[in-house]
């Protein structure tokens, strides 16, 4: 009788071993798969049931973007990402005050209405989201393989150019540094691939 019990208690440790070993393995392989593959930065939702309400093409785009973010779910990059963004936004009021001489508070209160610690709260809820838009839309370039071409390049450039005010190629592009542009231009164009597999009415021209 002893001896069974022995035997079963041994089997039994074997079996625990076996499958605290399997544990740890799938355990270490997740870890891998979230730090080293792309899903550390964004895993995708379904985008292929995306939908919208609006007829004007910008609307429209933006409801899918966020309507997608809602669905996927961010790692750390995507944080840290958000945490710059709000970091660059932040040195702009900085500066700004800096250079009129006065306290970041009271530039706040003077040129928006409003109190630091609520502004930065508002900024920082700003920066994430873009860095979460910015995330989803180029998984989802990068899965469907868009790319930006020379000729859509050309047209978004007259594009951007027109809605800041310049006229010549050249300065513009001393201006803003190209290859930032190309990749808000990816975007760009992902949203409107998103539009075009997404359901809604009829988007204005």
């Amino acid at each position: 009788m002893r001896v069974e019990n022995k035997k079963k208690n041994r089997l039994l440790l074997v079996l625990a071993g076996i499958i605290g070993t399997v544990f740890i393995g799938l355990l270490v392989f997740a870890i891998w798969d979230y730090i080293v593959s792309g899903k550390s930065v964004v895993r995708l939702g379904d985008y292929r049931s995306l939908s919208y309400t609006s007829t004007e093409r910008d609307s429209a785009g933006s409801q899918v973007v966020e309507e997608l973010v809602k669905r996927s779910t961010f790692g750390g990059q995507v944080k840290r990402n958000g945490e710059s963004l709000y970091a660059e936004s932040m040195r702009v009021y900085e500066d700004n005050a800096n250079y009129l001489g006065i306290t970041l508070s009271e530039y706040l209160k003077v040129y928006y209405g409003a109190y630091e610690e609520d502004f930065r709260k508002k900024v920082k809820e700003s920066a994430n989201l873009v860095a979460r838009e910015e995330a989803v839309l180029d998984a989802v370039a990068d899965r469907e393989k868009i790319v930006l071409s020379e000729t859509q390049f050309e047209h978004l450039l007259l594009v951007y150019m027109e809605s800041v005010g310049y006229t010549e190629r050249q300065l513009f592009l001393r201006d803003y540094n190209e290859k930032e542009l190309r990749i808000r231009m990816r975007r760009d164009i992902t949203t409107d691939y998103l539009l075009t597999i997404s359901k809604g009415p009829a988007l204005e021209d």
